[in-house]
């Protein structure tokens, strides 16, 4: 087909290395777009013209920031692709949007939550997630709820990285405001691979609540030390816990654990533009993928923003693109899409929390979206 005859959509992408497990995710959902779109004739760039097809290019970033780039590069100067799409983690989120801006391209930024991205003076990314600063927003308040004399915080976090930071900062601004103590702050190399020692010394401080962010494999490893100390703290949130690769991992040991989600098919996002959350689920299912994580959903929730912002800007431009999102106000499947106009950080926005009980998965907080009461002290969970 020629190249003039369809719309190419790009991201590098993770299919090896550590975030491979999201990055195949993400693939697949961005791919579960594209074959919808097409589906239902292509996108018009302009107004009343001719719908076009949509083609995607990935390249395989190896989960390593300097491939994240140079898989960036290729994607805006050799294959010219239209829509530019972020890759999965913010550390290549971060990677690549600094060549995407230096190359003034509009970066669909889907896959990196750091508040850092945003914090750079870019103008060209624009944010799908819920910023990492409110992740566990609703975590301290839902306790409150529960037991009105918590009083204390402990957190466990990677040393290096945007990310973890970003999360602790902000419980702990939200731990003071709320007057708990921060009994514990322990840090990590997230190279570390035996958190025995770590997890017997939060278990010694006993906080009423302890939180853990790092990757996603040591969120993991830290999880499963964590199992012999349940009965330390009152309520545990990791932050790996929203992804079934969490469950998969601790088996029956995952009751109890809290973590966040950008995305839940139970959760009930309020809706007003594309296809529907049964929709979305249902392409996914005909592509064999019976189990979906939310790296999935919001790779496709992306496409959804990226081709409402084409046709409502009348142009794949990408100045266009980026003034047209800056104003743009929608609900899609995923939720809610407004960005800051200044930095292109999503303020729509929020994570629900979630909670696994008798082996399963179910929405904690907000109260609006809750799907059952959390399970408070954890116990085992169910």
């Amino acid at each position: 087909m020629p190249r003039d005859a369809v719309i190419q959509a790009g991201i590098p992408v993770s299919l090896t290395g550590q975030f491979q497990v999201q990055g195949k995710q993400t693939l697949a959902g961005l791919q579960a777009w594209v074959d919808d779109v097409n589906k239902a004739g292509g996108i018009a760039p302009r107004s009343g013209g001719t719908r076009l097809a949509l083609e995607l290019v990935h390249y395989d970033d190896a989960s390593l920031a300097h491939q994240a780039r140079r898989a960036t590069e290729r994607l805006i100067t050799h294959d010219r692709v239209d829509l530019l799409f972020g890759p999965y983690s913010s550390v290549l989120a971060s990677a690549a949007a600094a060549v995407a801006e230096e190359r003034h391209r509009v970066m669909w930024n889907q896959g990196g939550a750091s508040d850092d991205i945003y914090q750079q003076g870019y103008r060209y990314i624009i944010g799908i997630l819920t910023p990492a600063t409110r992740y566990l927003e609703g975590l301290l308040p839902m306790v409150r709820q529960a037991d009105e004399n918590a009083a204390s915080l402990g957190i466990v976090r990677a040393s290096t990285g945007a990310f973890p930071k970003a999360v602790s900062w902000g419980v702990e601004a939200q731990a003071e405001a709320l007057g708990f103590r921060l009994d514990l702050v322990e840090e990590f190399d997230a190279g570390e691979s035996d958190f025995n020692g770590l997890a017997q010394e939060a278990a010694r401080a006993g906080p009423d609540v302890l939180v853990v962010v790092g990757r996603i494999g040591n969120d993991l490893s830290i999880a499963q030390s964590l199992v012999d100390h349940r009965a330390s703290f009152k309520t545990v949130a990791v932050v790996a816990a929203g992804i079934q690769q969490f469950r998969d991992v601790l088996g029956a040991d995952v009751n109890g654990f809290l973590g966040p989600s950008q995305w839940e098919a139970g959760a009930g996002f309020s809706q007003d533009h594309g296809p529907g959350t049964r929709e979305v689920l249902d392409s996914l299912a005909s592509l064999g993928h019976g189990v979906v994580d939310y790296p999935m959903v919001q790779a496709y929730a992306a496409g959804v923003v990226a081709q409402r912002c084409v046709e409502a800007a009348g142009t794949l431009n990408d100045e266009a693109l980026r003034e047209t999102a800056a104003g743009m106000d929608f609900c899609t499947f995923y939720g809610r899409f407004k960005i800051d106009p200044g930095t292109g950080r999503q303020i729509g926005r929020s994570v629900v929390l979630v909670q696994w009980q008798n082996g399963g998965k179910s929405v904690v907080w907000p109260p609006e979206q809750r799907q059952t009461a959390l399970v408070y002290p954890r116990g085992e969970g169910g």
